[in-house]
Protein backbone atom coordinates (compact mmCIF):
# COMPACT_ATOMS: atom_id res chain seq x y z
CA UNK A 1 0.00 0.00 0.00
CA UNK A 2 1.38 3.38 -1.01
CA UNK A 3 2.34 5.79 1.81
CA UNK A 4 2.43 9.58 1.67
CA UNK A 5 5.75 11.24 2.35
CA UNK A 6 7.64 14.49 2.13
CA UNK A 7 10.99 14.84 0.38
CA UNK A 8 13.69 16.42 2.49
CA UNK A 9 16.96 17.69 1.07
CA UNK A 10 19.89 17.32 3.44
CA UNK A 11 23.00 19.04 1.98
CA UNK A 12 21.08 18.35 -0.54
CA UNK A 13 20.91 14.53 -0.33
CA UNK A 14 17.32 13.43 -0.95
CA UNK A 15 15.70 11.85 2.10
CA UNK A 16 12.08 10.86 2.81
CA UNK A 17 9.89 11.65 5.81
CA UNK A 18 6.82 9.58 6.76
CA UNK A 19 4.43 9.71 9.74
CA UNK A 20 2.40 6.85 11.20
CA UNK A 21 -0.92 7.07 13.02
CA UNK A 22 -1.13 7.49 16.80
CA UNK A 23 -2.55 4.03 17.46
CA UNK A 24 0.38 2.29 15.78
CA UNK A 25 2.83 4.58 17.56
CA UNK A 26 1.36 4.11 21.04
CA UNK A 27 1.05 0.34 20.67
CA UNK A 28 4.62 0.02 19.35
CA UNK A 29 6.12 2.19 22.09
CA UNK A 30 4.63 -0.03 24.79
CA UNK A 31 6.04 -3.14 23.11
CA UNK A 32 9.48 -1.59 22.65
CA UNK A 33 9.71 -0.53 26.29
CA UNK A 34 9.21 -4.17 27.33
CA UNK A 35 12.22 -5.40 25.33
CA UNK A 36 15.61 -6.22 26.81
CA UNK A 37 18.20 -3.52 26.13
CA UNK A 38 21.97 -3.99 26.32
CA UNK A 39 24.93 -1.64 26.03
CA UNK A 40 26.92 -2.08 22.82
CA UNK A 41 28.26 1.46 22.57
CA UNK A 42 30.68 1.77 25.46
CA UNK A 43 30.83 5.18 27.06
CA UNK A 44 28.22 6.64 24.70
CA UNK A 45 25.62 4.91 26.86
CA UNK A 46 22.85 4.17 24.34
CA UNK A 47 21.18 0.81 25.01
CA UNK A 48 20.02 -1.27 22.04
CA UNK A 49 18.14 -4.45 21.16
CA UNK A 50 18.72 -6.79 18.23
CA UNK A 51 16.70 -8.30 15.35
CA UNK A 52 13.31 -6.90 16.33
CA UNK A 53 12.13 -7.35 12.73
CA UNK A 54 11.59 -11.01 13.68
CA UNK A 55 9.17 -10.31 16.54
CA UNK A 56 5.57 -11.21 15.72
CA UNK A 57 4.23 -8.58 18.12
CA UNK A 58 5.95 -5.85 16.08
CA UNK A 59 4.78 -7.10 12.66
CA UNK A 60 2.23 -4.25 12.19
CA UNK A 61 4.99 -1.68 12.65
CA UNK A 62 7.47 -3.61 10.48
CA UNK A 63 4.82 -3.92 7.77
CA UNK A 64 4.31 -0.15 7.84
CA UNK A 65 8.09 0.38 7.59
CA UNK A 66 8.21 -1.96 4.60
CA UNK A 67 5.32 -0.16 2.88
CA UNK A 68 7.21 3.12 3.27
CA UNK A 69 10.34 1.55 1.78
CA UNK A 70 8.29 0.02 -1.05
CA UNK A 71 6.85 3.45 -1.86
CA UNK A 72 10.31 5.03 -2.17
CA UNK A 73 11.56 2.02 -4.16
CA UNK A 74 8.70 2.35 -6.65
CA UNK A 75 8.84 6.14 -6.95
CA UNK A 76 12.57 6.07 -7.69
CA UNK A 77 12.44 3.13 -10.09
CA UNK A 78 15.25 1.33 -8.29
CA UNK A 79 16.82 -1.46 -10.32
CA UNK A 80 15.80 -4.44 -8.19
CA UNK A 81 12.61 -6.32 -7.40
CA UNK A 82 12.43 -4.97 -3.85
CA UNK A 83 14.33 -3.32 -1.05
CA UNK A 84 13.68 -5.57 1.92
CA UNK A 85 14.12 -4.63 5.56
CA UNK A 86 16.64 -7.18 6.76
CA UNK A 87 17.75 -5.77 10.13
CA UNK A 88 16.00 -3.63 12.76
CA UNK A 89 16.83 -2.68 16.32
CA UNK A 90 15.58 -0.31 19.02
CA UNK A 91 17.61 2.36 20.82
CA UNK A 92 17.09 3.85 24.28
CA UNK A 93 18.78 6.91 25.81
CA UNK A 94 17.63 7.69 29.33
CA UNK A 95 16.59 11.22 30.26
CA UNK A 96 19.29 13.72 31.30
CA UNK A 97 22.10 11.16 30.96
CA UNK A 98 23.92 12.75 28.04
CA UNK A 99 23.88 9.37 26.31
CA UNK A 100 24.40 9.53 22.57
CA UNK A 101 25.33 7.58 19.45
CA UNK A 102 28.72 8.48 18.00
CA UNK A 103 29.01 9.28 14.28
CA UNK A 104 28.62 6.19 12.11
CA UNK A 105 27.08 4.84 8.92
CA UNK A 106 25.33 1.57 8.07
CA UNK A 107 27.40 -0.80 5.90
CA UNK A 108 25.81 -3.36 3.56
CA UNK A 109 22.56 -1.41 3.30
CA UNK A 110 20.96 0.77 0.61
CA UNK A 111 18.50 2.90 2.57
CA UNK A 112 18.37 3.11 6.35
CA UNK A 113 15.53 4.33 8.51
CA UNK A 114 15.15 5.98 11.90
CA UNK A 115 11.72 5.90 13.53
CA UNK A 116 11.13 8.20 16.48
CA UNK A 117 8.93 6.74 19.20
CA UNK A 118 9.34 9.70 21.57
CA UNK A 119 10.74 13.19 21.74
CA UNK A 120 14.37 13.58 22.77
CA UNK A 121 17.75 14.37 21.32
CA UNK A 122 17.87 14.92 17.55
CA UNK A 123 19.74 12.91 14.96
CA UNK A 124 22.83 14.70 13.67
CA UNK A 125 23.60 14.28 9.95
CA UNK A 126 27.07 15.24 8.69
CA UNK A 127 27.48 16.99 5.35
CA UNK A 128 29.05 14.42 2.98
CA UNK A 129 30.66 17.24 1.03
CA UNK A 130 32.85 18.58 3.83
CA UNK A 131 34.77 20.82 1.39
CA UNK A 132 31.62 22.92 0.97
CA UNK A 133 31.88 24.00 4.59
CA UNK A 134 35.65 24.25 4.93
CA UNK A 135 35.95 26.29 1.74
CA UNK A 136 33.50 28.97 2.89
CA UNK A 137 34.49 32.41 4.14
CA UNK A 138 35.09 32.59 7.89
CA UNK A 139 36.11 35.72 9.76
CA UNK A 140 38.21 33.86 12.32
CA UNK A 141 39.19 30.85 10.21
CA UNK A 142 38.13 28.40 12.92
CA UNK A 143 35.53 25.71 12.27
CA UNK A 144 33.15 24.90 15.11
CA UNK A 145 31.59 21.55 15.93
CA UNK A 146 28.28 22.69 14.40
CA UNK A 147 29.70 23.45 10.97
CA UNK A 148 28.54 21.07 8.24
CA UNK A 149 25.92 19.30 10.36
CA UNK A 150 22.12 19.16 10.31
CA UNK A 151 19.96 18.41 13.35
CA UNK A 152 16.76 16.46 12.67
CA UNK A 153 13.99 14.90 14.73
CA UNK A 154 10.82 13.61 13.08
CA UNK A 155 8.74 13.81 16.26
CA UNK A 156 6.88 10.84 17.77
CA UNK A 157 5.65 8.70 14.88
CA UNK A 158 8.09 10.21 12.39
CA UNK A 159 10.22 8.05 10.10
CA UNK A 160 13.19 9.30 8.08
CA UNK A 161 14.61 7.20 5.21
CA UNK A 162 18.10 8.16 4.06
CA UNK A 163 20.96 6.64 2.04
CA UNK A 164 22.88 4.31 4.33
CA UNK A 165 26.23 5.88 3.47
CA UNK A 166 25.27 9.13 5.20
CA UNK A 167 27.29 9.63 8.38
CA UNK A 168 25.02 10.39 11.33
CA UNK A 169 24.92 10.37 15.11
CA UNK A 170 22.51 11.21 17.90
CA UNK A 171 23.01 14.27 20.06
CA UNK A 172 23.43 13.90 23.81
CA UNK A 173 20.11 13.28 25.55
CA UNK A 174 19.91 16.08 28.09
CA UNK A 175 16.11 16.35 27.84
CA UNK A 176 13.56 15.34 30.48
CA UNK A 177 12.30 12.40 28.39
CA UNK A 178 13.67 8.92 27.75
CA UNK A 179 14.49 8.80 24.05
CA UNK A 180 13.25 5.71 22.20
CA UNK A 181 13.85 5.11 18.51
CA UNK A 182 14.06 2.25 16.02
CA UNK A 183 16.65 1.96 13.26
CA UNK A 184 16.62 -0.43 10.31
CA UNK A 185 18.53 -1.33 7.17
CA UNK A 186 17.38 -2.48 3.73
CA UNK A 187 18.97 -4.65 1.06
CA UNK A 188 18.09 -5.25 -2.63
CA UNK A 189 16.39 -8.59 -3.28
CA UNK A 190 15.05 -10.56 -6.23
CA UNK A 191 16.21 -9.66 -9.72
CA UNK A 192 18.91 -7.04 -9.13
CA UNK A 193 20.47 -4.96 -11.92
CA UNK A 194 17.77 -5.68 -14.47
CA UNK A 195 19.55 -3.83 -17.27
CA UNK A 196 21.74 -4.98 -20.10
CA UNK A 197 20.95 -5.45 -23.76
CA UNK A 198 17.54 -6.94 -23.17
CA UNK A 199 16.11 -4.07 -21.15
Amino acid sequence: MRKEYQKLHFFPVECYEFHCDKFLLDNSLGLIKDLEFKSFNGEAGVMTTSDIQKKESLSPLMSWFQECVDTVHFDNGLNCDRLLINKAWANRSLAKTGHRHDAHRHPMSYYSGIFYLTQGAPTVFLDPLWQRDWSSFYIDGVATENNGVLFYHGGPGGLILFPSWMVHASAENIDDVDRYSIAFNTFPTGDVNLGGWGM
